[in-house]
C-alpha cells in the first residue's frame, strides 16, 4: 500500500485485483518522503513484466493492510485530507484467481518452510506456517475443495468499507474497466501515470471465463460470501459458453 504526502493519496491494496501492478505504476511519482510497503520481488513464474521497486517509510505499515488499520496508523487529519484509492473486482473472477495464485506458491512455499526448520528446528514458530500450506494441499486439490474450504479472510471486504459495512474510499477502481479509472485518476491527481506492468499474472495458464469454473451450488456460496461487495459495486454473475 501507498501513503502518498507528495500528491496527497492513499492507496489501499486489496488482493488479486491487478492491486500490485497499480502500485508499482503510483510508485514512480511517489516522493522520499512517502510511505510505500514491501512489494515481492520480481519472479519471472509469476511476473509478465520484469520491474524494480524500492519500498521507503514503511515502520508500521503492512502491505495489505485494512482501511480502518491504515486510519488509526496515518491519523485523522491525513485519512479525511487525502484521496483514498482502490481497486475492486467482480469476486468470483477473483476467487479463481486467487485459485491459481494460491496453487502457484503452494510448494515453493512448503519448501521455503522446510529449509528455515532445517536451519533451526527449535523455532517452534516456524512450524505453522508449514502446517498451514500442508492443510492447503488438500484444499487446493481441486476448485470446488477450494471453494468448499474458502477462507473468508480472503474476501476484501476489509478494504472497501468501515466497520458498519459503509464504503470507506473515495476512489474504486474497476479491474474489468482499469484503463478508463487510471485515466480518470490522472486527471485528478494531475499526473501522467501511463499504463501499470503485468505482475502476478502468470499463475492463472487458463484464461478460460470464470463462469466455467463453477456449478450453480459454487455459485451461491460465493453469491453469499460476497453479498454485501456484490450489492454496492453492483456485481452479477455472466454466463459464458466455452
Amino acid at each position: 500500500m501507498i501513503v502518498s504526502h507528495k500528491h496527497k493519496f492513499i492507496f489501499i491494496k486489496p488482493a488479486k485485483t491487478a492491486s500490485s501492478s497499480v502500485e508499482l505504476m503510483l510508485s514512480k511519482i511517489c516522493g522520499p518522503n512517502d510511505v510505500l510497503t514491501p512489494l515481492s520481488s520480481f519472479n519471472d513464474r509469476f511476473d509478465g513484466d520484469y520491474y524494480e521497486y524500492q519500498p521507503r517509510n514503511h515502520k508500521g505499515f503492512e502491505n495489505h493492510m485494512s482501511a480502518n488499520d491504515i486510519k488509526k496508523r496515518v491519523g485523522d487529519k491525513v485519512w479525511y485530507e487525502y484521496l483514498k484509492v482502490t481497486i475492486v473486482r467482480n469476486p468470483w473472477d477473483m476467487v479463481v484467481s486467487r485459485y491459481h495464485w494460491e496453487k502457484a506458491r503452494l510448494w515453493p512455499g512448503i519448501r521455503r518452510n522446510i529449509i528455515k526448520i532445517l536451519r533451526n528446528p527449535f523455532a517452534i514458530m516456524r512450524y505453522k506456517p508449514l502446517r498451514h500450506r500442508i492443510k492447503m494441499i488438500f484444499v487446493l486439490a481441486s476448485f470446488s475443495n477450494f471453494i468448499k474450504y474458502f477462507d473468508k479472510s480472503w474476501t476484501n471486504s476489509r478494504f472497501y468499507f468501515d466497520k458498519e459495512g459503509k464504503p470507506i474510499c473515495d476512489i474504486y477502481l474497476s479491474y474489468e474497466n482499469l484503463n478508463e479509472g487510471i485515466s480518470a485518476l490522472e486527471s485528478l491527481l494531475g499526473v501522467q501515470l501511463g499504463s501499470p506492468p503485468h505482475l502476478k499474472n502468470k499463475p492463472r495458464h487458463r484464461k478460460n471465463h470464470y463462469s466455467q469454473y463453477y456449478n450453480q451450488k459454487q455459485k451461491e456460496q460465493i453469491e453469499k460470501l460476497f453479498k454485501h461487495e456484490l450489492e454496492i459495486f453492483d456485481y452479477t454473475f455472466e454466463r459464458v459458453a466455452q
